[in-house]
C-alpha cells in the first residue's frame, strides 16, 4: 500500500545512513510488527471473538452476520479513502514512526476494549462496534507506513527474506495465541453465561500488540525528515498517483487484469473474513471448533502457496489464477449448501455426540473452508505474479503502487455485499453467496485479458 507514489532515488549521503540501519537486528524488529498485528487478524477478526460477537454479544446469527459486514465495510471505507493520502505522505521519504506510533496507541486501547462485550449487552454493542471499526482501520493504516519502513531496514536484494521472515513470524504468533485460547478454555471456570474465555482473547490479544511493537518503535529509525511542506508533499504525490491511473489507458492488459482483481478479491474476502461467523452461527461451533480449524488451515494455506507457486511455474499465471478462482467457486458452492442437518442441501445426521466435529455437516465445512484457504492462498501467489508477467517493465513499481490501491479501494464491497443479502433475506447461507458473484465476476472479466498466459511477454504498452 505504501508504493502508491514513489519518491526520488536517496542521495548517496542519506544511502549511507540508511546502510548503518540494515542490522540484522534492526531487520528482526521490523519482522516483529507483522507478529505483533496478526494475532488481531486471525483471533479477533476470522475465528474467535468475530464468532463470540456475531452470536453471543449481538444474540442473533443472521443480524450479527449482517453487523459484522457493516462494521468490516465501514472500516474497509474509512482506509480506502485514507490510504491513497497517508500513502502519499509514506512514500515522500519523511517520517514515518510518528504515525505508526499513532496507530499502535489508538488501536491497542480499542482492542482492550473488546473484553467489555457479553451476553445481553444491549445498547452497548455499539460501543463494540465502533472499537471494532476503529481497531480495524488501525490495522490496516498501520500497514502503510510499516512497509515504508521496509527499504530503511533492508537492502533491495534483501526485501524477499525479511518479508518472508516478518510473515513467518506472524503465523508463529497465530499459533501461539491460538494454544494459550485453547489451553485457557480447559482451565478457566465455565458455566455462568460469563464467556470468560472468549473475553480473554481481547486483552491479550492488545498486550501482544503492544509489546511486539516496541521493538520497531525502539530499534528501527526514521529516515531523515523531508523538508518540503506537507501540503506540497501531499499534493505532489496525488497528482502523481493521478498520472499513474490515467497511464493505464495505455496499458490495456494491465488495465482489465486489476479491475478483475478488485472483483474476485472480494470473493476471497468473503470466503476467509466470515468463516467464523458462519461457522458458529449456522453449526453452533464453539471457539475451540473454530481454533482448531484456524490452527489446521494455516498448514492447509502453506501447501497452498506453494502448489501456486508450480502451478504459475508451469500453466502460467493466468490459468493458475482461473484455477484457484474456481477452486474457491466450488467451496463457496459447498458452503451454501450447508446447515446443521444438511450438506449439498440432503439431509444429514444432526447428532452433535462424539468427536470434536461430529456431524457429516461439521466435517463439510471444515473440508469447504480447508479448500478455501487452500485456492486463496494459491490465487493471491499468482495474482501478483500475473502483474509482474504482465507489466512493462519501466511501470513495474508504479503499478505496484497502483496495484496494492486497487486492493484496498473497494475493500468494503464484498462486507457490505454480504451484510445486505443477509439482512435482506434472514439467512446466513444466502449472504454467502456474495461470494460466488464476486468471483464468477473476476472470471468473467479475467478473460478479457489477454497476456500472462506461460511466460509470455506482456504486451506492451501503447504510446
Amino acid at each position: 500500500m505504501s508504493d502508491y507514489i514513489h519518491s526520488a532515488p536517496t542521495t548517496g549521503a542519506a544511502e549511507g545512513t540508511r546502510a548503518s540501519t540494515q542490522s540484522r537486528g534492526t531487520q528482526m524488529a521490523w519482522a516483529l510488527y507483522e507478529a505483533a498485528r496478526n494475532p488481531f487478524y486471525v483471533l479477533i477478526n476470522i475465528y474467535v471473538f468475530s464468532a463470540y460477537f456475531a452470536n453471543r454479544v449481538v444474540g442473533d446469527p443472521v443480524w450479527g452476520q449482517a453487523l459484522w459486514g457493516y462494521i468490516l465495510s465501514t472500516a474497509a471505507l474509512c482506509v480506502a479513502l485514507c490510504a491513497p493520502l497517508l500513502g502519499t505522505i509514506a512514500d515522500a521519504g519523511g517520517r514515518r514512526k510518528p504515525f505508526l506510533l499513532a496507530c499502535i496507541a489508538v488501536a491497542v486501547p480499542a482492542t482492550a476494549i473488546l473484553t467489555l462485550a457479553r451476553p445481553d449487552l444491549g445498547g452497548g454493542v455499539l460501543l463494540i462496534a465502533a472499537a471494532l471499526v476503529v481497531a480495524n482501520i488501525c490495522y490496516e493504516l498501520s500497514s502503510i507506513f510499516y512497509n515504508a519502513l521496509l527499504p530503511q531496514v533492508a537492502p533491495s536484494s534483501r526485501f524477499g527474506r525479511v518479508s518472508g521472515l516478518a510473515y513467518a513470524l506472524a503465523n508463529g504468533a497465530g499459533i501461539i495465541l491460538f494454544g494459550a485460547y485453547l489451553l485457557a478454555d480447559r482451565t478457566l471456570v465455565h458455566g455462568d453465561g460469563a464467556w470468560p474465555t472468549e473475553r480473554f482473547v481481547p486483552p491479550v490479544v492488545a498486550l501482544w500488540w503492544l509489546a511486539f511493537s516496541l521493538p520497531i518503535l525502539l530499534k528501527v529509525s526514521d529516515p531523515a525528515a523531508n523538508k518540503l511542506p506537507l501540503g506540497k508533499v501531499v499534493g505532489d504525490g496525488l497528482k502523481r498517483l493521478r498520472r499513474s491511473i490515467t497511464r493505464l489507458r495505455s496499458m490495456p492488459d494491465v488495465l482489465h487484469y486489476l479491475i478483475a482483481r478488485m472483483v474476485f478479491n472480494e470473493g476471497f474476502i468473503v470466503l476467509m473474513m466470515f468463516m467464523g461467523v458462519v461457522g458458529s452461527g449456522v453449526l453452533g461451533w464453539s471457539g475451540v471448533q473454530l481454533s482448531v480449524m484456524g490452527l489446521v488451515l494455516s498448514v492447509v494455506a502453506v501447501g497452498g502457496s506453494l502448489f501456486g507457486g508450480v502451478l504459475d511455474d508451469r500453466l502460467g499465471s493466468k490459468s493458475a489464477l482461473q484455477i484457484a478462482i474456481l477452486g474457491c467457486v466450488v467451496s463457496n458452492l459447498l458452503l451454501v449448501t450447508i446447515g446443521p442437518d444438511t450438506v449439498l442441501f440432503m439431509a444429514t445426521d444432526p447428532d452433535t455426540t462424539g468427536s470434536l466435529y461430529p456431524r457429516i455437516a461439521d466435517k463439510a465445512f471444515f473440508f469447504a473452508e480447508g479448500l478455501a484457504a487452500f485456492f486463496v492462498t494459491a490465487g493471491l501467489v499468482s495474482s501478483r505474479a500475473m502483474l509482474a508477467k504482465i507489466a512493462p517493465r519501466e511501470s513495474l513499481n508504479e503499478l505496484f503502487g497502483i496495484y496494492a490501491l486497487s486492493g484496498t479501494a473497494t475493500s468494503f464491497l464484498g462486507p457490505l455485499t454480504i451484510a445486505v443479502l443477509t439482512q435482506l433475506f434472514a439467512s446466513q447461507r444466502a449472504g454467502l453467496t456474495a461470494g460466488l458473484i464476486f468471483l464468477f465476476g473476476g472470471l468473467l472479466l479475467l478473460r478479457k485479458v489477454s497476456a500472462g498466459r506461460g511466460d509470455d511477454a506482456a504486451m506492451p504498452a501503447r504510446p
